[in-house]
């Protein structure tokens, strides 16, 4: 049976320390830190993610306030209110939330962001970075992963990686930081699965990352023996919450998996919040 990812207990590990950088820098300077995140109409799935960041922002030590947008505000208006946090000096960081009306492109919204208040790491600047080694805001999931990853000690030196999915957000990027460390990187998308090709790809793989967002895509029988499982993947199937994964019987052929709930979120909030505490010592080096 395979050892479950304990999500939580890294996390907390995480927070200690974010906690314990911004207090350092906090002793230097008048302003505390403080995450906008931008919340435009009503979504109960957003809420439940604004009320994970808001107690975990208020444990480090990081001042929280959230920015309620109707949501007839246009594409053009949404833009000047992301400008004004920019020019603002006691914002330190900025995440807009999602779901965004249809009417407005989110990746227009992201680009008006200045990349170093960007708090989810996904202004294209900051995704260009990943590219050069040179990243220090990363997308939240991603770097989720890798944390998760390096605390079990799980070595990626010409290991055969495969990420489903291959989202802007998550698949893309995680790519590029596998290959930073020098993984061997395959990433699977819906013309692999329609293809039936998946399984093949799933089977050769000594360390799995699934971020679809289907539940249950993954079988139990696809994976090696072996092999770390990493499950991105949240769904909610009637009053419970589960995985991209069959956990059940993953579980019995993986090495190392994560459990969803509990796996790889907690440790993505907190990500977030050392972005956060990244972008609260590069402005104050720099006087932003």
């Amino acid at each position: 049976m395979a050892k479950v990812v304990d999500g939580k207990e890294i996390a907390r590990q995480m927070n200690d320390k974010v906690g314990n950088s911004i207090r350092e820098i906090r002793a230097l300077v008048q302003i505390p830190p403080r995450l906008v995140s931008v919340m435009v109409g009503r979504s109960e799935d957003a809420e439940i993610y604004i009320n994970m960041q808001r107690k975990t922002a208020e444990s480090v030590g990081i001042e929280f306030s959230v920015d309620r947008i109707d949501d007839g505000i246009t594409q053009e208006d949404l833009i000047a209110h992301i400008e004004k946090l920019n020019s603002d000096s006691a914002v330190t960081a900025i995440i807009v939330q999602k779901p965004l009306p249809g009417k407005i492109d989110h990746d227009k919204i992201v680009a008006g962001i200045n990349p170093e208040k960007d708090a989810e790491g996904i202004h294209p600047a900051n995704l260009g970075r990943i590219l050069r080694r040179e990243a220090d805001i990363v997308p939240c999931t991603p770097g989720a992963v890798m944390k998760i990853l390096k605390a079990h000690e799980v070595d990626l030196y010409g290991k055969e990686v495969v990420i489903v999915g291959h989202s802007a957000i998550v698949g893309k990027p995680l790519s590029l930081m596998m290959l930073n460390e020098m993984a061997t990187t395959t990433v699977c998308h819906i013309g692999t699965f329609e293809t039936g090709n998946l399984p093949g790809h799933i089977r050769k793989a000594d360390i799995l990352v699934v971020a679809v967002g289907k539940p249950g895509i993954i079988k139990g029988d696809w994976i090696g023996e072996g092999a770390v499982v990493i499950d991105v993947g949240i769904n909610k199937v009637g009053d419970t919450v589960v995985g991209d994964v069959d956990f059940s019987e993953a579980s019995k052929k993986a090495a190392l998996i994560t459990p969803v709930p509990g796996g790889v979120g907690p440790v993505t909030v907190s990500i977030l919040m050392r972005n956060v505490s990244r972008a609260y010592s590069i402005q104050n080096k720099k006087g932003v």
